[in-house]
C-alpha cells in the first residue's frame, strides 16, 4: 500500500519506525504545533464491512480517555481515503523491551519486578476504564526516563471488533491474519473465546516470564503451533531455567500464566501487591482468590498428564478455529490450514520444535548431501569410533569431535578444515554426518571460519543452551590479532532438530575484555531467545579467559 505523505491535512509522515501484523507505525510531524506524534496505520484487511469505521471511532474515543503518564496518549484517529483507519498517538522515545532483552538477555529480579509493577499501574487505570490492551508483548513497551510506557493500548480491541460478528468470536481476520501475537496471546483469545482483564493479566505473565528467563514460555516457527501451546501446555517451571529465583515470584509468574481465566488473579492492583511482596523479599500471604493450583503454577513435571487429558479437547476447540480461518479465507487461510494440519503431531509435544529448512549463520545455505535415512543405527557409538567416521568422511584429520543421541541414532559432529580453491587458504568448517542406508553420510554442513574472522582454534562441546532438556551442539573459536587491536571470539550454536546453524561474532578490546560490537546471523530473530543468552555468557567467558592470558 502506498504510504500518504499527509494524513488529515495535519500531519506529515517523515518515515517509518516499527511493522507489526496491524499495521505500520510512522513518525510523524503535526504542523500546526510542530511536535512529534507517531501515526500507525491500519492494514486494510481490518476494513472490511461499512460499519467498521463506526465502531473503530467508537473505540477510538473510549481509548483517548485514558491519560497514564506512561500510556501512550491517542490525539486523533479517522479513515484514509481509501478506507484503511490510522491512530494519531504520542511520541514516545526510548528503547522497547525487545531490544533491551535482546542485548542483555534476561534482568535481574528487582528489574524484572518493577517493570511489572509499572505495566501494572496503567492496566489498573485502563481496566478500569473499561480498555483492554489484548496485545501485550516486549515491542509494545517502550523503556525512558519515564519508567515503562504500553504502547498501542487498545488498538488490538478495535482490530478485533472489526473483524468479530455477529455469531462467531473469531481470533483470526478473512485473511487468515492473527489479531494479537501468538507468543504472547492468552489461551482464551487462542482459542477464540470472550477476552477479558485476565487476558491482559496472562500477557504480564508471559513478559515477566521473559525477562525472567530470557524466554517465553512458549517457542515455535509455526503460528498454528503456538495458538496449540499457549492453549494446552503447561510452561516450563522458571526454577529450572534460573534458580536464583524465589519460589514466592515463581508462583506469581506461574499464576498469571494459568489457563482458565478464573485461577488467574482478578485485578491488575492484586497482582501488584503480589509483586510488591515478591520485591520486598516476604512470603506473600496469596489472597484466596489466586491461590495458585498445582495444575496451573507447572513448578511439577505434571505436563504429560495435563496433555493428555485437557489436550485433546482444548486441539478440537483450535482446529475447529482454523478450520474458520480455511473457510473463509483466501490463500493465506489455506496456507495456515495447512501448517496446521502439518504440525497436528508436533503440537502434541510443547517443547518439540518443527524441522525446518537450515540457514547457516553465516547466512549462506547449508548444502544438504543426503537425506536422513533408516533407523537401523547401533545405539551408542564411542569418541574413537566417531572420530575415525569422521575422518573417512573427511579424507583427512579433523579436529574435535561430539557425538550426539537423536531419535535416528547416534549423529556425529566434527570440525575440519577445508584448503579453498587457491590451495593456499585454509579454512575451519563443521560437517554433521548420520547413519542412513546402512553407512555414515554427511548430511549438513556449514562455515566457522567466515571472511570476518578465523580462530587460531575451533572447539566443540554440547550444551542445554536455553534449559528445556535438549542439546545443542556449540563450536566456538577465538582470536587476539595484537596486544593493540581488537579480541575476537565467534560462536556457532547448531540445533540438531531444526537443522538450523545460529552464530554469533564478538569484537572487544583485547586488554580489557570489555565489548565493542556484536554481530548476530540474520536467522536469530527466529532462534529461541534462550539461546542468545547462551551465546552472549559464553562469548563474555571467552574473552574474559582471553584478555587473562
Amino acid at each position: 500500500m502506498d504510504v500518504p505523505q499527509f494524513v488529515a491535512g495535519r500531519f506529515r509522515i517523515e518515515r517509518e519506525i516499527g511493522k507489526g501484523g496491524m499495521g505500520t507505525v510512522y513518525r510523524a510531524s503535526h504542523l500546526g504545533l510542530q511536535r512529534s506524534v507517531a501515526v500507525k496505520i491500519i492494514k486494510s484487511e481490518f476494513a472490511g464491512d461499512p460499519d467498521v469505521a463506526d465502531r473503530f471511532m467508537r473505540e477510538a474515543r473510549t481509548m483517548a480517555r485514558l491519560r497514564h503518564p506512561r500510556a501512550a496518549m491517542i490525539f486523533d484517529a479517522g479513515n484514509l481515503p481509501d478506507g484503511r483507519h490510522f491512530i494519531i498517538m504520542e511520541f514516545i522515545e526510548g528503547v522497547t523491551l525487545a531490544d533491551a532483552l535482546a542485548q542483555e538477555g534476561r534482568f535481574s529480579i528487582e528489574r524484572a519486578i518493577a517493570i511489572a509493577l509499572q505495566i501494572c499501574d496503567v492496566l489498573e487505570e485502563a481496566h478500569q476504564l473499561g480498555i483492554i490492551h489484548r496485545d501485550l508483548k516486549p515491542s509494545n513497551i517502550m523503556l525512558n526516563e519515564r519508567g515503562a510506557c504500553v504502547l498501542d493500548f487498545g488498538v488490538a480491541k478495535v482490530l478485533a471488533s472489526s473483524v468479530e460478528s455477529s455469531t462467531t468470536q473469531a481470533i483470526s481476520t478473512g485473511s487468515g491474519q492473527i489479531v494479537g501475537t501468538p507468543r504472547y496471546m492468552s489461551p482464551e483469545q487462542c482459542l477464540g473465546q470472550r477476552v477479558g482483564v485476565r487476558s491482559d493479566l496472562y500477557g504480564l505473565g508471559v513478559l515477566l516470564y521473559e525477562m525472567l528467563a530470557g524466554r517465553p514460555p512458549f517457542i515455535d516457527g509455526l503460528a498454528s503451533v503456538l495458538l496449540v501451546k499457549q492453549a494446552t501446555a503447561l510452561p516450563p517451571p522458571l526454577p529450572r531455567l534460573r534458580q536464583d529465583i524465589p519460589r514466592s515470584l515463581s508462583l506469581v509468574v506461574h499464576t498469571l500464566l494459568a489457563k482458565r481465566p478464573e485461577d488467574r488473579p482478578q485485578t491488575a492492583a492484586v497482582v501488584r501487591l503480589m509483586l510488591q511482596r515478591c520485591l520486598t523479599h516476604s512470603e506473600p500471604a496469596t489472597p484466596r482468590e489466586v491461590e495458585p493450583l498445582s495444575s496451573t503454577v507447572a513448578l511439577s513435571h505434571s505436563r504429560n498428564i495435563a496433555m493428555r487429558i485437557g489436550g485433546p479437547l482444548v486441539l478440537v476447540g483450535v482446529l475447529g478455529g482454523l478450520l474458520l480461518v480455511l473457510a473463509y479465507g483466501g490463500p493465506a487461510a489455506e496456507t495456515a490450514a495447512t501448517q496446521a494440519r502439518t504440525s497436528l503431531s508436533a503440537s502434541l509435544q510443547p517443547e518439540t520444535p518443527a524441522p525446518k529448512a537450515t540457514a547457516t549463520a553465516s547466512q549462506e545455505p547449508v548444502r544438504m548431501l543426503q537425506g536422513i535415512g533408516d533407523r537401523s543405527s547401533p545405539a551408542s557409538l564411542s569418541l574413537a569410533q566417531a572420530r575415525r567416521i569422521a575422518s573417512s568422511l573427511a579424507h583427512g584429520p579433523v579436529g574435535d569431535v561430539v557425538v550426539m543421541q537423536s531419535p535416528e541414532g547416534p549423529t556425529i559432529f566434527a570440525i575440519h578444515e577445508d584448503k579453498q580453491k587457491d590451495r593456499q587458504t585454509v579454512a575451519t568448517s563443521f560437517f554433521v554426518a548420520r547413519r542412513t542406508s546402512g553407512r555414515y553420510r554427511i548430511i549438513d554442513r556449514g562455515p566457522l571460519d567466515v571472511p570476518e574472522f578465523r580462530a587460531r582454534k575451533w572447539k566443540a562441546e554440547t550444551i542445554d543452551a536455553n534449559g528445556d532438556g535438549q542439546t545443542q551442539v556449540l563450536f566456538s573459536g577465538s582470536h587476539k590479532e595484537g596486544q593493540q587491536q581488537n579480541a575476537g571470539t565467534r560462536l556457532v550454536l547448531y540445533d540438531l532438530p531444526l537443522r538450523q546453524a545460529y552464530g554469533l561474532r564478538v569484537e572487544a578490546d583485547s586488554l580489557t575484555g570489555r565489548i565493542r560490537r556484536m554481530y548476530w546471523s540474520s536467522n536469530f530473530a527466529q532462534a529461541d531467545s534462550g539461546y542468545r543468552v547462551a551465546l552472549r555468557d559464553k562469548a563474555r567467558a571467552l574473552l574474559s579467559a582471553t584478555t587473562r592470558t
